[in-house]
């Protein structure tokens, strides 16, 4: 678990205040009859619609892995392809985090109704647009989970 001392101090020093964060500092145990592992942290952000809040949400990540003990280089990736994905095409996002045992779910959510899709290689030599291949070949898995008519959540699964 991380300390919370050294959690608050890298809020305050990466000014996390604007990410308007609600954050669990403690683990979350199973639901009743749930064998899976408990979680070891859980990051519910709203960081800014705005290009300034990726490195953020990044350094979050990467400071609480490292804390940890785990690598971050794939889960910061998958973070920011996703993050600046919902930046440029949907509304104002949210981004949960949550570890468990050695796979970290990385969910981001914004309020536009359009699908993400993922090019392929050949579609055109334009810059953009291979972030989806990215997160699709770091990740255990991915998908897009459609909220009604108030948009999408599109997450990923890194080993970390």
């Amino acid at each position: 678990m991380v300390d919370g001392q050294a959690t608050e101090r890298g809020r305050r020093a990466y000014g996390y205040r604007e990410l308007e964060p609600a954050m669990l500092e403690t683990p979350v145990p199973p639901a009743q009859g749930d064998t899976s592992p408990p979680e070891l942290f859980r990051f519910d952000l709203r960081p800014p619609a705005a290009p300034a809040g990726v490195p953020i949400a990044r350094r979050l990540l990467r400071d609480t892995l490292r804390a940890l003990g785990r690598d971050d280089w794939a889960a910061c990736l998958v973070l920011s392809e996703l993050l600046t994905n919902a930046v440029r095409h949907g509304g104002r996002p949210t981004v949960l985090m949550a570890l468990r045992a050695d796979r970290l779910l990385i969910e981001v959510a914004d309020t536009s109704a359009a699908l993400p899709r993922r090019r392929s290689a050949g579609e055109g030599q334009r810059e953009g647009g291979r972030g989806l291949g990215l997160v699709a070949d770091l990740s255990v898995g991915w998908g897009v989970e459609v909220r009604g008519r108030c948009g999408k959540a599109v997450w990923a699964e890194v080993t970390a």
